[in-house]
């Protein structure tokens, strides 16, 4: 198992998914494997990051990765506002001529997940638990 604080913004996402890569290489999983979970890692970071809504100054995510039948199991608690990504729209595939950037991570998450769950933490917090195949 690994367990990480990392701090809210940007900066602190290639520190986190360097981090899940070395466990991950540690723990045998695929190159496949270990590419979704730092994908996800990074998606949901970077949202919080850009979206989440702090009283005052944000203490850091805890961030727990748990092999889990060839995969991987992610949780990451926050203290943000409460924000279900289950419950975000899908967003409109756009057109390569579209010159949209970003709005298409969650969907990629949940793509990506074989399992998504939300719900309270200890203290007031959010807690989200993905679960990603081998």
């Amino acid at each position: 198992m690994l367990l990480l604080s990392v701090p809210i913004g940007m900066a602190a996402i290639p520190g986190a998914q360097a981090a899940i890569e070395s466990w991950a290489a540690e723990a045998g999983l695929s190159p496949a494997a270990t590419y979704r979970l730092a994908l996800v890692t990074e998606e949901l970071l970077a949202n919080l990051a850009m979206h989440g809504r702090f009283a005052g100054d944000p203490p850091p995510a805890r961030v727990t990765v748990e092999a889990a039948e060839g995969g991987a199991v992610l949780v990451i608690e926050d203290a943000a506002a409460p924000f279900d990504p289950r419950e975000a729209p899908v967003p409109a595939v756009p057109s390569l001529a579209d010159d949209r950037v970003g709005g298409m991570g969650l969907a990629l998450v949940r793509r990506m997940a074989a399992s998504l769950d939300y719900g309270p933490a200890e203290g007031g917090w959010n807690r989200t638990r993905i679960a990603l195949a081998g």
